[in-house]
């Protein structure tokens, strides 16, 4: 395919990031929109360890392409991507059962954000580069 010629595999893995940030952001959300909910258990996306095994960290698992009809190995895509749920926020300080603490939910909502932005202000810097690229560097 000419996209993945043009394109690193830094923009699909800060894809994979946006996706699983905003799923993370949705999950945050739903946490603190059940803080009155009884019985409720909050929980979370890990999202790290996914990121870090898609953007070949320690933890990455290497594949080998045994037949050349098979998927690349770096070729895995944000729907087939793992994320791990923890639903053990925390025991319950209430009478109703419910594992929400709001200040934590909202740190963890403020650096899900931030860590959103960054992979969004690289995408861009990365898209202003080809456009300058194809551009011959001229505005």
């Amino acid at each position: 395919m000419e996209s993945q010629r043009i394109f690193s595999q830094t923009v699909s893995i800060l894809e994979k990031a946006l996706d699983l940030r905003s799923k993370k952001h949705q999950v945050i959300a739903s946490n603190i929109a059940n803080m009155d909910t009884p019985d409720y258990k909050a929980f979370d996306l890990i999202v790290e360890k996914e990121l870090q095994k898609v953007s070949g960290g320690k933890n990455s698992i290497s594949l080998n392409q045994t037949n050349k009809a098979h998927m690349q190995p770096n070729g895995s895509t944000a729907e087939g991507v793992n994320v791990q749920i923890d639903s053990t926020q925390g025991l319950s300080l209430r009478g109703d059962g419910n594992t929400v603490d709001l200040d934590k939910q909202m740190t963890n909502m403020a650096e899900n954000t931030l860590k959103y932005k960054a992979a969004a202000q690289m995408i861009h810097k990365k898209f202003q580069g080809l456009k300058s690229a194809i551009q011959g560097g001229k505005q």
